[in-house]
């Protein structure tokens, strides 16, 4: 009969252990990835938007605003980016999917595109 290397009761804590680890790596890896990304200069973009094109951001504010809306392509939305008064327009493709409403708080990562406009490229409510 071949002896077992641990008891049964360590094994079961170990592997216990093993999975909850993995599932804590697996929460930090899945974080937003926004985090990753700078902050969106606010201030920057509304004296000289054009230095910022082609760069990506993330940026948190609250929707103040539908400005139009265009089915199949999406939304322009003013937004109040935390921190600040003064609102922002930014574009959400419909391909995003979301249902977005008026004073609702979201995490979004953007992109400057062409002619200045902020893009959203993924959001998530907070």
């Amino acid at each position: 009969m071949a002896s077992s290397k641990f008891p049964p009761l360590v094994s079961a804590a170990l592997f216990i252990g093993a999975v909850a680890l993995v599932a804590v790596l697996l929460l930090i890896l899945r974080s937003d990835g926004f985090s990753s990304l700078e902050p969106f200069p606010a201030d920057t973009y509304r004296s000289q938007p054009s230095n910022l094109l082609g760069n990506e951001y993330a940026l948190s504010a609250q929707i103040h605003s539908l400005l139009d809306w265009d089915e199949g392509t999406g939304r322009l939305l003013a937004v109040i980016p935390e921190g600040s008064t003064q609102r922002l327009p930014v574009f959400i493709p419909d391909t995003l999917g979301k249902s977005i409403h008026t004073g609702q708080r979201y995490k979004m990562q953007v992109a400057i595109r062409q002619g200045g406009l902020i893009y959203v490229e993924d959001l998530e409510k907070y």
